[in-house]
């Protein structure tokens, strides 16, 4: 296959329609066979369909994008309490690990078999929002749809669970509420955490630190959950093949620890109760040195923390990540970015000359325009 040499494109703010035209026309040359063919490598059929599976769900609409996004959420609060009630009694902290990263893959088998997303996975394409091949609105919107969905499942999941009194397991030492205390809430905040647990003082260097911490591993953990998707992808459609890349990839994120703008939100939904709640009684710390302190502020100093942090993280380690194998899937990657600013291009146009058209109606004639080619 010819290799096509990568470039920015034009922003379309800056072009006439004419020039549109001309542009859709110099794409419309280029030969896009070789990304239909079945016969290309796994790792390069994985990155295609990946790309044009994330393009394609940045259109549907805002319920399908909410619900997804609730979906996952409702899915992750299945999956971590299942973790928590599995591990709270366990001191050995690699089998805790262990586990955790088996209990916690399963979301991901969830989500294919029963539906749902992560704006995690969203992130996934960002970088060609730089390349001018989709608007940012368009994006953008996508992530905040599926991520208030992701942040409204867990909140629904751990709520009904607290009102059901499932933190309570463990009584009278009450353990699974200390482990969700400290394991998902003061061990992320990492300094700040260690201070709030034991009562003392924190200093501006607590938080730095702690900021610090939070954004290099969510780099670190959307470098995995970004691959997800795509190594699933990469198997041509076997099944059992899809689900063994799924486990082994999200096993790696649970097992590390990473820090995930969306699965957090179960230790801050849990922080939050429990300030409302407000009569909280903990065990002694899980290692068994020291008596836990409650700290009802914890709840809002996670979300400035370590929830802000994370989204900045993960959305710079999608963007690494995706310029990585961008660089490593070159040919194929560069035909992907002409054939996206071609419908671009195409549905840009269209509204031009439609000013009453919707983006969806423009989408569907730039696709169907490309199919019957």
């Amino acid at each position: 296959m010819e290799s096509i040499k990568k470039r920015f494109f034009k922003s379309t703010r800056n072009l006439s329609d004419d020039e549109i035209r001309n542009e859709i026309q110099s794409l419309e040359q280029v030969d896009y066979t070789p990304l239909y063919s079945k016969d290309i490598a796994y790792h390069n059929y994985g990155y295609i369909h990946t790309f044009r599976v994330i393009s394609d769900g940045l259109r549907q609409n805002w319920l399908k994008q909410l619900m997804g996004g609730l979906l996952a959420g409702i899915w992750i609060g299945f999956a971590y309490t299942a973790v928590v009630y599995s591990t709270y009694a366990i001191s050995n902290p690699s089998v805790a690990k262990l586990l955790t990263g088996l209990l916690f893959a399963g979301v991901i088998l969830m989500i294919s078999f029963l539906g749902g997303g992560f704006v995690t996975a969203h992130m996934w394409y960002n970088r060609t929002m730089f390349k001018k091949v989709e608007r940012w609105s368009i994006f953008l919107k996508a992530c905040a749809w599926v991520y208030l969905g992701n942040i409204l499942g867990i909140g629904i999941f751990v709520s009904i669970l607290y009102l059901a009194n499932g933190f309570a397991g463990g009584a009278p030492d009450n353990n699974i509420i200390t482990k969700v205390y400290d394991g998902f809430g003061l061990h992320k905040l990492y300094n700040v955490g260690h201070k709030l647990g034991a009562g003392e003082a924190i200093t501006g260097s607590d938080v730095w630190k702690t900021i610090t911490l939070v954004f290099a591993s969510a780099i670190l953990c959307n470098f995995l959950i970004c691959l997800a998707t795509q190594g699933a992808k990469s198997t041509k459609g076997n099944t059992v093949a899809s689900m063994i890349m799924y486990l082994l990839i999200l096993m790696f994120f649970a097992i590390g620890g990473y820090q995930h703008s969306v699965a957090n939100w179960y230790g801050a939904w849990s922080l939050i109760l429990m300030a409302i709640d407000g009569n909280i009684v903990l065990n002694t710390n899980l290692d068994g040195s020291a008596q836990l302190v409650f700290n009802a502020n914890a709840a809002w100093l996670f979300i400035l923390l370590n929830i802000l942090p994370a989204i900045v993280g993960n959305f710079v380690g999608a963007l690494i990540i995706g310029l990585f194998m961008g660089w490593f899937n070159i040919d194929y990657d560069t035909l992907l970015l002409k054939e996206a600013r071609l419908k671009f291009l195409t549905e840009i146009l269209y509204l031009r000359e439609h000013p009453n058209a919707n983006q969806r109606k423009a989408r569907f004639k730039s696709n169907k325009k490309r199919t019957s080619k």
